[in-house]
């Protein structure tokens, strides 16, 4: 069995659709031995916003100039190659917050009217959050650090580097459990993924807003604080081992949410902020409920009200 790690770069991610100017990926076997790396240089066919070109706080530098990205091939042209290397039977896929990536690759095969493979997944990032004990998710240089990797000779944001990083962190994460690749991954079932599931995001995210539960964006920052979030003396532990999703019309009613997730992590429950990771899907009411539900026909995720949630505990 071969090792797939892979990562994108967008030039923007204007309207919540990434625009993909670079696809580096790093091929190992099971001791981690390296066969064969790549980046892959694409044209966005976009402009690039600001912020990757080193503008402004907080900002990033991509490893090649807007010169260099626009003569390359556009994404077309490498579908087949990218399809191929993620749909190999024969390989394990991982990325470092490798749902971000997959996000980017449904938005340019929506642009482009591909169809990407269905393929399973691990994230590199839950297993290392899970591992150091985050109540948030750690950036890839939290999990060099953590671990003590040595990454000077690499550069960020050069998807094959980063590719590469993803790497050893997940080698470090495997000697530091004292166990093997297929130890470490059954230690860490919520890391294991598959697009069936960024699909099920996808169609949520292109539901209808909710308008009669106003933005707020003290409300939001609250609840973000929860997710994760660990009690040292719960009141028992009905709860653990289970995820809870909130939808993002529940997730703004601060006088559902806010109490029911201290309630969920009292009783030892988990806030989490994807579908891989949870167990149910909670949303404010029964009229969402009658337009999510149908969608999670094929899912194990339970679609839950609040009211149906506080029966658990």
């Amino acid at each position: 069995m071969k090792l797939l790690f892979f990562d994108c770069e967008c030039a923007n991610c204007y309207d919540h659709e990434g625009k993909i100017c670079s696809f580096g990926y790093v091929i190992t076997d099971e001791a981690f031995s390296v066969l064969e790396s790549r980046d892959i240089i694409i044209n966005p066919d976009a402009p690039f916003d600001p912020h990757v070109l080193g503008v402004g706080e907080n900002s990033i530098d991509l490893a090649y100039t807007p010169i260099r990205f626009a003569t390359a091939e556009k994404f077309p042209f490498f579908f087949p190659t990218i399809a191929r290397l993620l749909s190999d039977p024969e390989t394990m896929a991982f990325g470092y917050a490798i749902d971000n990536d997959i996000g980017f690759l449904l938005s340019e095969c929506r642009r482009y009217q591909k169809e990407l493979p269905l393929f399973s997944y691990y994230d590199i990032q839950e297993i290392y959050r899970i591992y150091d004990a985050y109540d948030r998710s750690p950036a890839l240089e939290d999990a060099l650090k953590g671990l003590k990797i040595p990454f000077d000779d690499l550069e960020g944001h050069e998807s094959k580097d980063d590719a590469m990083m993803s790497m050893l962190v997940l080698k470090a994460l495997v000697t530091a459990n004292g166990t093997d690749l297929k130890g470490l991954l059954d230690a860490y079932p919520s890391a294991a993924g598959h697009v069936k599931l960024n699909l099920l995001q996808a169609r949520l995210d292109a539901l209808p807003p909710r308008y009669d539960v106003p933005f707020n964006r003290e409300v939001m920052y609250e609840f973000n604080q929860l997710t994760y979030s660990w009690v040292d003396g719960p009141l028992d532990n009905k709860l653990e081992g289970y995820g809870f999703l909130f939808s993002p019309t529940l997730k703004k009613d601060a006088e559902r949410s806010l109490p029911l997730a201290h309630d969920l992590i009292a009783h030892r429950g988990l806030v989490v902020r994807n579908l891989r990771e949870t167990s149910y899907y909670l949303v404010r009411d029964e009229e969402e409920k009658a337009t999510v539900e149908p969608l999670f026909a094929d899912s194990a995720i339970v679609v839950l009200t609040p009211e149906e949630a506080r029966s658990l505990f």
